[in-house]
């Protein structure tokens, strides 16, 4: 078995022109606004020692970065319109100014001629509490039992299809309850 050999590139010591401190252990170093020819100037010198590590050459500290990108834009929510959900979707929608939409391009020769459409709001459906849900389960697997005991004693298999068809079917129904 051969031994791999680890060859160590060594440690350069990077040059700056920054000043550098070392604080409770760490590098820290001066911002580069403490200097007026620097690339990120903004009008004032800042001495602001920033922890960096070893090869770093600059560095700038959070005040300057927040001077140089300003406040966050906060982001505008969309106006809703006053249409319904969907509508640009539909064949013939007619707002309730009169105007005429065909699949959601107005058609303005149209205007003020057909009805105004009426959107039926859907029916919410009624949530099952615990008890109803067992006892579907339960009608469920006593309607699945009675199938499979008559599909055993069937003998023609265009029958024992129909069967597995609708044993197939109540399963379903019944995973949707669990």
């Amino acid at each position: 078995m051969k031994k791999r050999i680890q060859r160590v590139k060594p440690v350069t010591k990077v040059v700056t022109k920054f000043t550098t401190k070392v604080i409770d252990g760490k590098l820290h170093m001066v911002c580069r606004n403490s200097e007026s020819d620097s690339k990120y100037w903004n009008g004032k010198e800042c001495h602001n020692f920033t922890p960096v590590s070893e090869q770093a050459t600059s560095v700038l500290c959070f005040r300057c970065t927040n001077q140089l990108t300003g406040p966050p834009v906060p982001r505008q929510e969309p106006v809703k319109s006053d249409k319904p959900k969907g509508w640009k979707f539909m064949k013939l929608y007619v707002h309730t100014d009169g105007t005429v939409f065909h699949k959601g391009v107005e058609q303005p020769e149209l205007k003020g001629t057909l009805p105004v459409t009426v959107i039926q709001p859907k029916e919410e459906k009624k949530k099952l509490t615990k008890e109803e849900k067992e006892e579907m389960r339960r009608a469920l697997g006593q309607e699945i039992f009675a199938l499979k005991n008559q599909g055993l004693k069937e003998g023609r298999k265009g029958v024992r299809n129909d069967i597995v068809k609708q044993i197939k079917k109540l399963n379903r129904q019944l995973t949707k309850l669990m």
